[in-house]
């Protein structure tokens, strides 16, 4: 479905396109040097239009495009010469350089994915002020199908969607919002599939319905991590609350629009790269006919570390590496210090290896700890195997040192973006402590993860009650089971979860166990699931060590306030 072609045609006039570029470049930074040489970027433009020439002939698509914002930049600069182009001409030679990386790129792996390029191909457009190309632009729809029926009888619930719909929005707004901020991704994915879920089931048939459809199998994309969570995904997931919005604001008339063509290829293209590794994208697999032995999203993203270079990856390997390492000098000093060593350096080899721990942690921005250890490295450097006394103040300051080091580089894994201060503290409690921050997250996902099966089981008897036509006795234990989680969640200081589970057990309680009068509403029932579900969300972002942030607890409280038990925010 992607296009890849071109590879082949590409050997035949490599030579020619190496030199065209490489003149472009010359007379692109000559110009830099001289702004009133107008010709010399003017032969870089015909460069430009001389291989767009090219690339369209050897059917590059992706290359084709570049050079010709290229060229459309390089006349705007002609046009508005008197200006500051500073960030236009870095541009272009950015471009350039990724051109070239890519046509080897091409050369060696014999196929052209010109998918790579629209990061680069965007930048150029920036600068033109023109619209940014979707990365789906090289894929093939083909053709567009309406999604599969719910059945005839599947009529749009509008008081039902007018009732429960910004309660709705906003829990997938909740989501979106950790989404944007790349905390806690699969914990939000699942939220806001929730709400769509629950948002889907109210619209029905209705033609807006196939965009419902394939926001699922988006979102189980992204919730699987089957795809990356970039810029433009994000975008789409931005179009689809604006869509919900729509939905609730102007009612039947928006129920009756399909989805824009554009909308429902970005969705797709999505569904194609993550394969069929959830039912929503089996289903939509199976309607488009997808190819599930194509080009996957981690096939892509390796081919764009291959072009680009080392990223996160090379940090973790780092992170493993050192963690080898301080083993090895945990170990080393144990021996020492028991006067089983059969170093015959005594302890210069250990602190030879700690300074060379010290000088990595220094490329990964981790100086404090770097420096620490470089200063035990000079005292362990002085000590005798006969002098050592494993119950001493100086050993236990350097076994301190050693636990600090290894906490900090326990961080760099889990670290991302502004979220990295969180685990330097941790490192920083651990050194005044004497406790490891591993066996501390290792305690504290015990406790979750009890809680988690606990929610699990409380919603496995709702659902049990629900398919039994209201048969009260699968709910006879839900109570002690949210007792027990309660207690969990005070035991973690989560006050205003503890709360939402209490006044889950108080309405499972009061209202479906002990009156019986009439049988409550499916709509009830969803409800009350919205909230155990949200909690049960919250804790997963905890297990994961990404916190979703107290959005979600907002989503439990209106959903017990609409079930007529409100809990008072903490």
């Amino acid at each position: 479905m992607l296009t890849i072609e071109g590879s082949a045609s590409l050997n035949l006039v490599k030579e020619q396109i190496d030199e065209s570029l490489s003149i472009a470049e010359s007379n692109l930074e000559q110009f830099v040097e001289e702004p009133e040489n107008e010709a010399r970027l003017k032969a870089a433009i015909e460069q430009f239009a001389l291989i767009k020439g090219v690339f369209k002939l050897i059917n590059l698509p992706g290359s084709a495009i570049l050079s010709e914002e290229l060229e459309l930049l390089g006349h705007k600069i002609l046009a508005h010469h008197d200006k500051n182009n500073e960030p236009e001409l870095a541009a272009i030679s950015n471009a350039i350089m990724v051109l070239v990386h890519y046509l080897e790129y091409v050369e060696v792996k014999k196929q052209a994915l010109p998918v790579l390029l629209i990061p680069t191909i965007n930048e150029v457009r920036f600068f033109l002020n023109r619209p940014m190309i979707t990365e789906s632009v090289f894929f093939d729809l083909g053709e567009n199908p309406p999604r599969p029926s719910k059945g005839a009888a599947a009529a749009p619930d509008m008081e039902q969607l007018q009732t429960s719909g910004r309660r709705l929005r906003h829990m997938y707004q909740v989501g979106l919002l950790g989404i944007l901020r790349n905390e806690s991704v699969s914990a939000n994915a699942k939220m806001m599939s929730r709400a769509v879920s629950r948002i889907d089931a109210l619209t029905g048939n209705a033609p807006i319905s196939k965009l419902w459809w394939l926001t699922l199998a988006v979102l189980e994309a992204i919730g699987k991590e089957a795809v990356e969570l970039n810029v433009a995904r994000k975008s789409l997931l931005g179009l689809v609350d604006r869509q919900i919005k729509n939905v609730i604001h102007l009612g039947e008339s928006a129920l009756n629009k399909e989805p824009p063509k554009p909308t429902v290829q970005e969705c797709v293209y999505i569904a194609s790269l993550a394969g069929p590794v959830g039912d929503h994208l089996k289903e939509v697999m199976d309607l488009f006919k997808l190819e599930t032995g194509g080009l996957t999203d981690a096939n892509l993203r390796q081919e764009q570390e291959i072009l680009r270079g080392p990223g996160g990856t090379v940090i973790r390997s780092v992170a493993e590496a050192l963690t080898e390492e301080l083993n090895h000098i945990k170990d080393s000093l144990d021996l020492g210090a028991r006067g089983a060593s059969t170093d015959d350096e005594g302890f210069e080899s250990i602190a030879e290896a700690m300074r060379k721990v010290g000088n990595t942690l220094i490329m990964l921005g981790l100086s404090k700890a770097a420096g620490l250890f470089k200063e035990k490295a000079d005292i362990v450097r002085n000590w005798k195997a006969e002098d050592v006394d494993a119950e001493s103040d100086e050993f236990n300051r350097v076994a301190d040192a050693l636990l600090y080091v290894e906490n900090s580089v326990a961080t760099l894994s889990p670290r991302r973006g502004p979220d990295s201060s969180l685990y330097s503290s941790k490192a920083e409690e651990a050194m005044s402590d004497g406790i490891s921050v591993t066996q501390l997250d290792d305690a504290r996902r015990v406790v979750v993860g009890e809680a988690r099966a606990g929610l699990s089981l409380a919603k496995r008897a709702i659902t049990s009650f629900m398919d039994s036509n209201w048969d009260g006795m699968h709910l006879n234990n839900v109570p002690v089971t949210l007792k027990s989680v309660w207690g969990g969640l005070l035991f973690l200081q989560l006050h205003r979860a503890a709360a939402v589970v209490e006044a889950c057990e108080a309405f499972i309680e009061n209202q479906l166990i002990r009156d019986r009068s009439a049988p409550p509403t499916t709509a009830l029932m969803e409800t009350l699931a919205d909230a155990i579900t949200s909690v049960d969300y919250f804790l997963e972002g905890m297990e994961d060590d990404k916190p979703i942030g107290e959005g979600i607890m907002e989503v439990a409280e209106e959903s017990m306030q609409e079930l007529g038990y409100p809990v008072k925010a903490a």
